[in-house]
Formats: C-alpha cells, structure tokens, sequence
C-alpha cells in the first residue's frame, strides 16, 4: 500500500484503488505535506479534493483559506523571535542607561574630593558604556524599521519598540484601539486617577504615555500637547495594522502626523503673538 500526504489529509493507494482520509487540522496537514517529496503523483490532486471538498469553489476556498492561515502562522513565529530579541535589547539599553548614571554620579563625587586614575577608569568605563549605547540603539532602529516601517517611520525605532514591549506584541498592538495606544506606558497614573474617581475625588486622566517621548508632542504647549498626541495615535493604530497584516510602507502617514504637528505649532506661535500685542 502506498501513502501520501497532501495538503488536505492522507491518500492510500492499493491495487489501483484510492482511499482518502480528509485531516480535521488543515493548516497542520498542510505544513506536513510541504515537507514531502512527492514526485509525479498517479492521481489528479484537484480531482481527489473536489470530491473531498464537494466542489471546486469548496475545493479552492479551503485551499486559498489554509494557505493563508500556515502564513499568517510562519509570520507570527518569525515575529515573535524578532520581538523578542527587540525586547532583549531595550532592556540592555535600559540597564546600560542605568550604569552611565551610576558610573557619571561616582564620578561627580570623586571630583569633589580628589581627581586621580580611579576617576579617569570610570570617566573610560561611561565612554564605553555610551558607545555600546549607541550601537543598540542602532541596531534597534535597523530591526524596527524592517519589523515595523511604519510605526517606525512615524516615531522613530526606540519609541516603536517600546510600544511593542508594553503591549506584549506587534499583533497585541495592531489590535488596540488608538485611545489605548494614546496612554500605553502611563497605566500607573490612570489607575490612580480613576481611584480618585471613584472616592469622589476630582483627577486629571493621562492624556499620553510613552509617546510623549516624541519631539511632535514634547515639544508643543501643555494646551495642545492632548489634541496632537491623539491624532498621533490614530495614526500608529493604522500604522501598526498595516506593519501586521501587510508590512508595505505608507509615507503619507508619516506626512499627515507631521503636517499635524506643523498646524498646531502655527496655531501656537499665533496665539503668543495674538496675546502679546493685547498686551501692549
């Protein structure tokens, strides 16, 4: 009796006679067939599947279906190694800002009493520190923009990581609401206000988190800083779909945000000049 395994399941054939055992797990009889070498086979393997599948239309939609559920699955496996090592390396980062501040506080200290090898070994030990610094912070950047193009595009490699660490995965992400991805990283603050809430006490509810980081809001007044960190949101929460399910970039995302924040810089330069000449 010879077997084969094709995409939907198992084929027996003895003495001419063709026996088929349809799979209940498509997407895994799929993956194992892949592995087999099976030559010219002595049937017609969309004939076998129309009679399985009931029809042709059937017979392609399961086929079309679990193709794209074996790659939607060998893409997650791929993503979740390069996040990982993303994560891995923002921690690295985040302990080497740890040392650079420990090491240049021992330094101040030394100064002050007496300068001598020692500081000049710590002084050496901070420039290694900020050069190996620089080198993650490189390599961070290079996995994120071929990761994730656009959230990369629109705030820079480390900002998109951190976003990915908070939200435990690019697929996570790309599921959350813009309002959500507004305040990821200041979830501390909003349950303390929303404690306060709820004793009756009044409180002021985060208006961003770890995107506050970027110049676009950072930069602007507290009055407008809410309004940009909102749209830019909206905008990540389309750029993280995208960088899931397609990965294409889209340089007019980028552009909107940045004509956004050229708008409400505008609107605050207008501002100060409406109430200085009030002033006069």
């Amino acid at each position: 009796m010879s077997e084969y395994k094709v995409w939907f399941g198992k084929i027996y054939e003895k003495d001419s006679e063709f026996e088929v055992r349809k799979c209940d797990d498509l997407v895994q009889s799929f993956e194992e067939s892949k592995s087999e070498k099976l030559g010219k086979l002595p049937f017609s393997l969309k004939e076998v599947g129309i009679r399985v599948f009931k029809s042709e239309e059937d017979y392609y939609f399961s086929l079309r279906r679990t193709a794209i559920q074996v790659a939607e699955k060998e893409v997650e496996k791929e993503l979740k190694g390069s996040e990982r090592y993303l994560i891995s390396l923002l921690k690295a980062l985040d302990e080497i800002d740890l040392g650079i501040n420990l090491f240049s506080e021992k330094i101040r200290d030394l100064e002050e009493i007496k300068i001598d090898e020692n500081t000049e070994n710590f002084r050496r030990i901070v420039r290694d520190l900020k050069k190996l610094r620089r080198d993650i912070e490189d390599e961070i950047n290079s996995q994120i923009a071929k990761l994730m193009p656009n959230m990369s595009e629109i705030v820079g490699g480390i900002i998109a990581a951190r976003l990915i660490e908070k939200a435990g995965s690019l697929k996570k992400l790309s599921s959350l609401p813009a309002s959500t991805i507004q305040i990821l990283g200041a979830e501390k603050s909003l349950f303390k206000a929303m404690s306060r809430m709820k004793k009756g006490k009044k409180a002021k509810t985060p208006k961003h988190g770890i995107i506050f980081q970027h110049p676009f809001i950072r930069t602007l007044p507290k009055s407008l800083r809410g309004k940009m960190a909102r749209f830019l949101a909206s905008k990540l929460a389309i750029a993280a779909r995208i960088d899931y399910y397609s990965g294409e970039l889209k340089e007019e995302l980028f552009e909107s945000v940045k004509r956004k924040y050229e708008e409400l810089r505008e609107t605050s330069k207008t501002s100060k000049t409406s109430k200085a000449k009030s002033r006069k």
